[in-house]
């Protein structure tokens, strides 16, 4: 039987739906009317309520394939062996996503998800990555708002910067809708799985520490330059700027690590950096991110943490999710500043700005799909296999592109 296109696993949960509902309306267009997918979940009743919702978008809904299968005990190899590609939504990946990374190399089907638990990442690269590479099997986490923007604005900023990069540094700032700043009332910015993620995370800071220097324990880069030398809080554009706590930074040295050891590209240093509209919330965050590390830590508080997202993010978090003004009214910008030299040898800088809006699921969910085509029309152009992260893995794709005729990232250069 000849495969799907792609599969989405766990297409009935908060992103999933996302996934599911922009690819219906993806194959309503004339570019992408011959794509043949599938959905698959756990429970009967929840797809059938998800194709009923899919049918209200276009008219090849009944063509959609359904699959029932539970991640922990059902049979996955029957599931990802009917696929060219594997849309991971499932979660927290810490728990779910090793067994489908595993039925995937052994079904011969590529994978995407969209991770941003760093010890998962690394622990998927060091048992599967040698596995992976000897089936040709191409394992690329993190292809949600967690690398994508990211990888995405720095394949853009070597484009034009045309010369040998020595650093870039990334500065992130997110638009929140002010009614989010007022606690306890409609102001839900994540759903309960994306806090469970970030939880896991935490707990599993100390155990990635090691993880990653035990996997990279030698420096890909030369020296640090001065210019990167920050501490954890500094001013910048009359602004207090923190060092980014996300997973863009590990996700982009492991791209330069793959890109030096592959083609023999030299690394650049990255550093990213965010900020808040005001000091008071930025002190507010800073204090909230140490105290869940320490809850994490124990299982009891962790457990409490999961349980109860909403009280213990002052409403930020909740099982229902973010309401749609929110979703819609969020935006981000980044700013990449590269230095280096042009092709003659001398002092060159450019600034370019990658922005858009609701990073959290109406844009990830895109970035998630442009993923999964990226990686099914441009195959020969991206490795041949292994865990390799998104920066490495659409190094010399035309995703830029794609994402500009999406239209969900606005891309400029500044200055040069």
């Amino acid at each position: 039987m000849e495969r799907l296109d792609f599969i989405i696993l766990g297409a009935t949960g908060f992103t999933g739906k996302y996934v599911a509902k922009h690819l219906a309306k993806l194959c309503e267009h004339p570019d992408y009317i011959s794509l043949k997918w599938g959905v698959c979940g756990r429970s009967k009743e929840k797809l059938n309520g998800l194709k009923k919702e899919l049918i209200k978008i276009g008219d090849r809904t009944s063509e959609i394939l359904s699959l029932i299968c539970d991640i922990p005990s059902g049979d996955l190899k029957a599931v990802t062996s009917q696929a060219k590609v594997v849309i991971n939504c499932t979660g927290p990946n810490t728990i779910l996503s090793e067994p489908i990374v595993k039925a995937c190399i052994e079904t011969s089907t590529d994978y995407v998800d969209i991770s941003a638990e760093l010890f998962q990442m690394l622990d998927i690269y060091e048992k599967y990555n040698k596995s992976a590479e000897q089936s040709n099997v191409l394992i690329i986490p993190a292809c949600g708002f967690s690398s994508i923007p990211v990888a995405s604005g720095l394949i853009y900023l070597e484009k034009y910067f045309k010369g040998a990069i020595r650093t870039v540094q990334c500065y992130t700032r997110l638009d929140i809708p002010l009614r989010a700043y007022i606690p306890w009332a409609n102001n839900c910015l994540i759903n309960s799985g994306t806090w469970e993620s970030m939880i896991h995370v935490f707990h599993k800071l100390p155990e990635h520490a090691q993880l990653k220097n035990k996997l990279f324990p030698e420096n890909a880069h030369n020296p640090v330059p001065q210019e990167l030398k920050k501490s954890l809080f500094h001013i910048s554009q009359r602004k207090v700027w923190f060092t980014y706590p996300g997973p863009d930074a590990d996700v982009v040295d492991m791209s330069e690590r793959y890109l030096k050891r592959a083609k023999g590209v030299t690394p650049f240093h990255f550093r990213m950096y965010a900020t808040m509209p005001c000091i008071l919330q930025l002190i507010i965050v800073t204090v909230a991110i140490f105290t869940y590390y320490y809850m994490s830590r124990m299982k009891c508080f962790r457990r409490l943490l999961i349980k109860h997202p909403r009280i213990f993010s002052a409403g930020y978090a909740t099982h229902k999710g973010p309401s749609a003004n929110n979703v819609r009214e969020t935006k981000f910008t980044m700013t990449f500043i590269g230095k280096g030299q042009d092709e003659n040898g001398k002092e060159k800088n450019i600034t370019a700005k990658v922005s858009g809006a609701d990073p959290g699921y109406e844009t990830t969910s895109t970035f998630l799909i442009i993923s999964a085509l990226t990686t099914l029309s441009e195959r020969s152009k991206m490795p041949k296999g292994g865990v390799v992260a998104a920066a490495a893995a659409f190094h010399d794709t035309n995703i830029v592109q794609t994402i500009q005729n999406f239209k969900c990232l606005q891309f400029e250069i500044v200055s040069s």
